[in-house]
């Protein structure tokens, strides 16, 4: 009967401090939720996507090669250990009319890679028949419509029917569909027609699908692993084979020109022959003519008949020199064939699949900083909460003591307090946080994905630990309170703790200052000084609130200002122009001045090298050789800290985050390896500022000192006034039909791409905005209620002695106003300490993250902490106003 009455009055202290308990409910729920939730993030999303990507039976590797795939090939890749192997068709379709570059595929209903997804209509049945990507739609194009692709000469029907329009796993992204060699350098959408349609032999891609990584992540480390080894096993096999291929390549040219090289050269000896007979001819006729009169018809009839001869037999032997001189042309291209590369692109290269993994890289990043500070403050706050708590019941405590109860009997009230707080919290929060956050960070970023949505599961890590961590804030704190407690007399516990001796305070030496105070203002500041534990359990709190809404902000801030800083102040060219071998430069430049737009154009050698170093993964970077040092300075702004300098003609300069991953200085010597594993030596003369990319930077004369070879233009940077989208389309297309261009990179496109990319955090960041400040808002309502819980006798009495309701409130308002106003203080530099740390934690080996935090940042957070507390102590103000002082003032000694 005890235990039951004492178990009600266990469940009566929970409906009688329900605001308390709410309290600590809600600090805990949203600590688990933040910190369960957004460590779910990047495991939720990269799983999602990994289960679409493999329903759709995406590849896992594609080889390609610049001099086609054969038979040959095919049976090479069937070779491949746990492969699956197809086979297709690709190519870039230019439509000049439209301005509109689009990649054909080749359809097979038996292929069993890289299946299509009907959005509307349904996919090809009859030859006629082709489907477009869902994106064809913004073009205009529908179903039913006739879709043309003239001028290839790989494709021999014209005309097609429209008859459906889909997605493709090759394409995540909704938006990037990649670069082409054709037309303005940009693909706008892909299509897939029949492959009966296709009049070449020789194939374009090899899919590849291994089945020694079907179980595994495609983001995750194991799946990464697995690949490396099957990309070497791959690169073994196909070893031999571009030299195999160029062979096979120049063999078949051959063949093709030797019956035209007979027939010329046949055709040549009957000119030859043709000449002697009519040399003949022309000897007989002389001498006809000699013997007989002049005008003689018949004679100038002969005359006129051979000269037409020899008129039509000197055409002939023209256009059989001109048949031989491009068969030596094309002889001479076929020894100078360049030996055919291949390529094994993963699912990374595909377009916008690297981006959406990074964004899970970087929620993982920010998982590892935010959410634990956040989860700290959460358990400090409870653990304070539950040690005031019990504190405040000495007396119930002495009360039961002194009655008999056990130690147990008594503690068990705080645990089923404490546990049922603490459960109640992590379960809603762990719930919550799996359920919600993944799917709103989704959901916030899917309009630039096409995954059909995220399939929500637990992660049992965050949850145990979150457990374990709010289990000791609540139920720890209340057993450590109890254990000494409990060990005082029933006596003791009986009466009341005295309080704390008044003493002198700093402020008090300061007589101008203190002379001038209101005796309440001073009664204030007493307290203050008094309670430090009270005050420094305050200040932290709402600190660590300030804090996390300062760097939630001023994470959004840092992420989004890569671009600022990179392109302008570092980055001031507005192009670069690829050439293809061995180009003709002064068609290139011919066009630029023909451009009103293009201001400037520097000719330089750009090449992907590489660094490698033990216990560092190997690195690839930009290496760039401008061919004017000194003119190289308008182009890119080399910066040392953020001092400028010129590039040195004697040294290498290399950007910021490859010198700390290889621990480079200045001074050091570095092995650089080149596309061919050709290693050459430089020495480290300056270490730049980069936020975007990787780079190495050499003057044309250390180039051929450093390489001993010379120096060959491959590409120009471009500076211009600026241009509308049509206008660099327009460039881009006229370079590219001039035959001396790859490519032509504009970097309007790639700060849009960064923006894009940073704008996928957007979300993520604001719930850790308004996660910081409804931690906030509960925070400081709790530390009030605690203050006003504890001090509700003092309270009662100053009512008694006289003091308003207005009054009474202002009391416990300066003491609340004073811990706003440090705590904010103290958030602001607590804020950007946190923002630095988790950018570092964030940034990764192509992105360094700078630290930026707007003015705007520090307005939200001190502008929410303390609209926060006028709410709180209007609330406040309302209580006091009922205290029952006759109650409150009652005394049992």
């Amino acid at each position: 009967m005890k235990n039951k009455t004492y178990f009600k009055a266990s469940l009566r202290e929970i409906i009688f401090s329900k605001g308390r308990f709410i309290a600590i409910v809600l600090i805990i729920l949203l600590g688990t939720l933040l910190y369960v939730g957004i460590k779910a993030t990047g495991p939720i999303l990269n799983h999602s996507a990994s289960q679409f990507v493999d329903k759709q039976e995406l590849s896992n590797l594609q080889i390609i090669s610049t001099g086609g795939l054969t038979e040959a090939d095919e049976k090479l890749a069937k070779k491949i250990p746990d492969a699956k192997v197809e086979s297709g068709h690709q190519l870039f379709y230019a439509d000049s009319d439209k301005n509109q570059v689009v990649k054909l595929y080749s359809y097979d209903k038996k292929n069993q890679q890289n299946h299509l997804i009907v959005k509307s209509g349904h996919l090809p049945k009859k030859e006629n028949e082709i489907v477009l990507d869902e994106k064809a739609k913004e073009e205009g194009y529908r179903l039913n419509q006739t879709y043309q692709i003239d001028q290839s000469d790989q494709i021999e029907r014209k005309n097609f029917k429209i008859v459906g329009f889909v997605q493709s796993p090759i394409y995540i992204s909704t938006e990037e569909r990649g670069l082409s060699n054709v037309g303005n350098g940009n693909v706008n959408f892909f299509a897939y027609l029949p492959e009966s349609n296709f009049s070449s032999e020789v194939k374009s891609i090899i899919y590849v699908r291994f089945t020694n990584v079907k179980d595994k992540e495609t983001y995750g480390k194991a799946y990464k692993k697995t690949m490396d080894k099957n990309i070497e096993q791959v690169e073994k096999l196909f070893a031999d084979r571009p030299k195999e291929r160029a062979a096979e390549i120049k063999h078949d040219a051959e063949k093709e020109l030797l019956p035209k090289k007979i027939e010329v050269a046949d055709n040549l000896t009957k000119i030859a022959n043709g000449q002697n007979e009519l040399d003949q001819a022309k000897a007989q006729l002389e001498q006809q003519a000699s013997m007989m009169p002049a005008g003689n018809p018949q004679l100038a009839q002969a005359q006129a008949e051979l000269e037409a001869q020899e008129k039509e037999l000197s055409s002939n032997r023209d256009k059989l020199l001109s048949a031989q001189q491009k068969i030596n042309d094309s002889e001479k291209e076929i020894n100078e064939l360049k030996t055919p590369s291949y390529s094994y692109d993963q699912r990374a290269d595909n377009p916008g699949f690297q981006e959406y993994g990074d964004l899970s890289e970087r929620i993982a990043a920010i998982a590892n900083v935010f959410p634990v500070f956040f989860f700290f403050i959460a358990a400090l706050i409870t653990f304070t909460t539950m040690t005031r708590m019990v504190e405040e019941n000495r007396r119930e405590i002495g009360t039961l003591k002194a009655l008999g109860y056990s130690r147990y009997e008594i503690a068990i009230k705080y645990i089923i307090y404490a546990l049922s707080a603490a459960l109640i919290g992590i379960v809603l929060g762990s719930v919550i946080g799996t359920h919600t956050l993944p799917r709103l960070v989704f959901e916030l970023s899917s309009d630039r994905y096409n995954f059909p949505g995220v399939e929500a599961f637990y992660l049992s890590r965050p949850i145990i630990q979150a457990t374990i961590a709010f289990l000791f804030a609540s139920l720890g704190a209340a057993l450590l309170v109890l254990m000494r407690e409990l060990h005082e007399k029933p006596a003791e516990l009986l009466q009341p703790k005295a309080p704390k001796p008044g003493k002198r305070i700093f402020l008090e030496r300061i007589t101008p200052i203190w002379t001038r105070m209101s005796f309440n203002s001073k009664v204030s500041y007493r307290n203050l000084f008094r309670y430090k534990s009270r005050m420094i359990m305050a200040v932290i709190g709402i600190a660590g609130c300030a804090a996390l809404m300062v760097a939630g902000v001023g994470l959004k801030d840092s992420l989004s200002s890569v671009g600022d800083k990179q392109f302008g102040p570092i980055i001031d060219y507005d192009a670069i122009v690829t050439l293809k071998d061995q180009p003709d430069e002064t068609a290139v430049e011919k066009i630029f001045s023909k451009n009103e737009k293009i201001t400037n154009d520097l000719a330089v050698m750009n090449q992907t090298v590489e660094l490698k170093q033990k216990g560092q993964a190997n690195q690839k970077l930009t290496m760039m050789v401008p061919e004017n040092r000194v003119e190289f300075k308008r182009y890119l702004h080399l910066k040392e800290q953020g001092k400028s300098f010129t590039l040195p003609n004697d040294g290498a300069v290399i950007t910021q985050k490859m010198a700390e991953l290889f621990e480079l200085k200045k001074g050091d010597s570095l092995t650089v390896y080149d596309d061919d594993q050709q290693t050459f030596k430089v020495k480290i003369a300056n270490i730049s500022d980069n936020y975007l990319g990787n780079f190495l930077y050499l003057s044309k004369d250390y180039y051929q000192k450093a390489r001993d070879t010379d120096f060959e233009v491959n590409s120009y940077l471009l500076r211009s006034k600026k241009m509308t989208k049509a206008e660099e389309d327009n460039l881009a297309q006229k370079l590219l039909s001039s035959d001396q261009v790859i490519n032509t990179s504009f970097m309007s496109t790639q700060i849009e791409t960064q923006e894009h990319s940073m704008d996928n955090l957007d979300g993520i960041v604001w719930i850790f905005v308004v996660l910081s400040g409804l931690l906030a808002f509960i925070v400081l309502y709790n530390l009030t209620n605690i203050n006003v819980s504890e001090r509700l006798r003092e309270l009662s009495t100053i009512k008694v002695l006289g003091f308003y309701d207005r009054e009474v409130t202002s009391y416990i308002f300066r003491e609340n106003f004073v811990f706003t106003i440090l705590g904010i203080l103290f958030g602001y530099g607590l804020g950007i300490i946190l923002t630095k740390f988790i950018l570092d934690q964030a940034s990764m080996e192509t992105i360094t993250f700078p630290l930026v935090i707007h003015s705007g940042a520090y307005l939200l957070s001190g502008g929410l902490t303390i609209f926060f507390s006028v709410i709180v102590m209007l609330a406040t103000h309302f209580r006091l106003r009922h205290i029952n002082m006759i109650d409150a003032l009652k005394s049992n000694e």
